[in-house]
Formats: C-alpha cells, sequence, structure tokens
C-alpha cells in the first residue's frame, strides 16, 4: 500500500482555524505515526499546519507534497499512490481524484440536512462570507450543486471504488436515506475521536468560576447559540423583575461579530462574547463553567458536549441529529427552535437536585464514550490500512 494522507483537511476551513472535521483528521494522523504506518502527505503550504504535524512529518520520514505548487491528481499519479485517505470529504473539483483506493470518512450531509435562514448573513462579516450564506442551504442551491456532487460520491461508493467510515448511527442513516443506493452497503460507524488538552489559562474579567454558562463556536449560525443567548437575556430578566439575586452571566467563545448578538440582547453586560480561544483555554472554559448549553441544529457527531462532560459539567443540548445518540440520557435535551424551551432547562438546572444528577451523569456518560472512541480509533485506522 502507498498511502497518501490529506492533511489539507485538518488546517483551517473558511475562517476557522480549527474545526471539528481538522481535530478529528489529527487525531487519525497521530494514530497512523502511532502504529508506524508507512504513508506521505499533502498540504497546503499558503494554510496554517500545526507544528507539531509538520515536525512528525520531519523526523519519521514522512513526504509532504504542497497542493499549491501541484495539484493532488499529479501527487498521486508522479509518486504512484494507490491510495488516498481524507479525513474530511471536499466537494472542490481538485479532489475528485481518480486513484485505485479512495478512503474517506462521511461525517455526514449537513449540505442536505439543514434548512435555509437568513440568519447565516447576520453573522457573516466578510462579502464573500455574506454571498456564501445567502444562497447555502437553499433548495435550489441543493439540488443543482451540493446533490449532484454528493450522487457522484455515492454512484463511485456503489460501484466499489470509494470506501467510507462515519461517526454516528445518525450519519450514517442520513447518507443511506439521501442516496437510497448505498442501502445495502455496508458503512461502519466509528465514534469521532477526540484530542485532549490539559486546561490552561484564565477566566475572562469580571467572570466568576462555577457562575456562567458557555457557548462555543460562537461565529457559526449553524450553532444556534444566538437563540440560546436569548434564553439566557429571558432567564435575566424573569429573575430581576421578581427582585432576586442572579449572579451568573453567559460566556460565547468564537463569536467573531459580536453585534451579531448584542443587537437582539437587552442584558449586554451579562454576555463576555470572546473571539477565537486556543485549544487549551477552551479546556478551562469548559472546565470552569457552572453548564454547557449546546444548541446546534446539526452534528455528525458532536464533541463539546463531550469536552464538558469530561469536567462533570452538565448539559443542555438539543435533541437533534447525533446528539441524542451520543450523549445519551446524560443531558437535557431541549427544541433548539424554542427559546422558552431553552430557557426551561437552564431553569432546571439552576436546581440544585437536578443539577447534582445530571453532574452524576455526565461524568458516566463521558467514560462510555470515551471508551469507545479508543477502541473505534483502532477499527478505524485498521480499516484505512485494510488491517
Amino acid at each position: 500500500m502507498n498511502l497518501l494522507f490529506n492533511l489539507v483537511a485538518v488546517q483551517p476551513i473558511h475562517s476557522a482555524k480549527f474545526h471539528g472535521g481538522g481535530s478529528y483528521g489529527e487525531v487519525i494522523f497521530w494514530a497512523l505515526v502511532k502504529r508506524g504506518a508507512k504513508f506521505s502527505c499533502v498540504y497546503d503550504s499558503r494554510k496554517y499546519l500545526d507544528p507539531a504535524i509538520l515536525e512528525a512529518c520531519k523526523t519519521q520520514n514522512i513526504p509532504l507534497f504542497d497542493i499549491s505548487t501541484q495539484t493532488p491528481q499529479e501527487i498521486i499519479d508522479a509518486n504512484q499512490i494507490d491510495t488516498f485517505y481524507t479525513p474530511l470529504y471536499s466537494l472542490e473539483k481538485k479532489w475528485a481524484i481518480d486513484v485505485k483506493d479512495f478512503v474517506f470518512t462521511w461525517h455526514g450531509v449537513r449540505a442536505l440536512e439543514m434548512q435555509y435562514s437568513w440568519a447565516g448573513v447576520g453573522f457573516a462579516k466578510k462579502l464573500g462570507q455574506k454571498f456564501e450564506a445567502l444562497v447555502r442551504y437553499r433548495e435550489s442551491w441543493k439540488k443543482y450543486f451540493y446533490k449532484p456532487k454528493y450522487q457522484d460520491l455515492a454512484k463511485r461508493m456503489a460501484e466499489g471504488k470509494a470506501r467510507t467510515i462515519t461517526v454516528s448511527e445518525h450519519s450514517r442513516a442520513s447518507i443511506k436515506s439521501f442516496f437510497p443506493e448505498l442501502m445495502d452497503l455496508k458503512i461502519p460507524v466509528f465514534y469521532s475521536p477526540m484530542r485532549s488538552y490539559e486546561p490552561e489559562g484564565f477566566l475572562p474579567p469580571g467572570v466568576t468560576a462555577k457562575k456562567y454558562f458557555l457557548l462555543t463556536s460562537g461565529a457559526r449560525w449553524e450553532k444556534n447559540n444566538l437563540r440560546a443567548a436569548m434564553a439566557f437575556d429571558e432567564l435575566v430578566d424573569m429573575y430581576e423583575s421578581q427582585g432576586k439575586p442572579f449572579d451568573f452571566k453567559m460566556v460565547i467563545t468564537g463569536a467573531a461579530n459580536p453585534k451579531a448578538y448584542l443587537r437582539h440582547l437587552k442584558h449586554k453586560y451579562r454576555f463576555v462574547l470572546l473571539g477565537y480561544v486556543e485549544n487549551k483555554e477552551l479546556e478551562f472554559l469548559h472546565q470552569n463553567a457552572y453548564a454547557f448549553v449546546f444548541p446546534s441544529l446539526n452534528e455528525g457527531f458532536g464533541y463539546p458536549p463531550v469536552q464538558s462532560m469530561r469536567y462533570d459539567v452538565p448539559v443542555a443540548a438539543s435533541g437533534t441529529t447525533s446528539i441524542p445518540e451520543v450523549c445519551g440520557d446524560a443531558v437535557l435535551y431541549f427544541d433548539p427552535y424554542s427559546v422558552s424551551e431553552i430557557k426551561n432547562r437552564l431553569v432546571q438546572l439552576l436546581d440544585s437536585r437536578i443539577y447534582d444528577e445530571y453532574v452524576a451523569r455526565a461524568s458516566k456518560r463521558y467514560v462510555e464514550v470515551h471508551t469507545r472512541q479508543i477502541t473505534d480509533l483502532e477499527e478505524a485506522v485498521n480499516f484505512i490500512l485494510k488491517v
């Protein structure tokens, strides 16, 4: 086997320096290195790549090819590559490559599942991002752009010209629902592995440990954080209207466009809107939060609730897509489109009896999920290497 690993998938996408698919790819990369597998990598020298990965390629004699000077197909042809693996599938034309064994992780079909919303435009800062938000998830865009490209991929799989794994039962069912020609195809489910960072950092000014609700990925409207922020805003209003003390705040990370939030909020001083946060600092915020709120509209797996459960932090989350599968009975679920229902769950978490119960559930569920992640990582590497 002459394997080429796609490191471009772990590099920044649009404005996101780090993303779930990228974190997944990094773990797979390090697992291959640990296994002692022989492989080469392709990356883009114009984008950020974790220096530790670059150093590993150097010290482990892993050939590194640059797509800024050659196309992926040219790299494959010039180096007799027979197996190509990408931890994140791309619809870009340059990745529609011809290789004997095309292997990829299919995290889900969010592009087809999501419903269109104007909210995306309000969250976008740059003109190009606003244009993308105007068309993305529209039915016409799905029909004429996304669906044909995915259809070609499904045909390739049905013909045995591509192999895939996915990260949740939800994603596997969704893939088969949208592409019935794959109904009888075996698609293994291996839970997404997760990198663990030791917490490091400090809390923002005015924020006290165990006195804030945490939201993450604030730049992406699909994460639905605005509704959760509005629910917390109403919660503050409820306490103040009754003259009752309430000293909690809400911290939102990745909030690249604060105006997208603040123009909808009455109690602005209760919100701490942070920009990009390094991984160790994010772990610190998870560790010290009173509770984590995950109102996401669509997830193929969903790392953040598991990150909080690692520190016995209770979670309130959407009861949609893969989230109930991953979180089990360890979180309080809500309708992500209902601000009042999200507020209801926050009220529940302020009840010490309920809070303590979900602390215990979080701890137990983290162990269950993490144990499977370790086992499934080995199986995923075996699948890629055809062991």
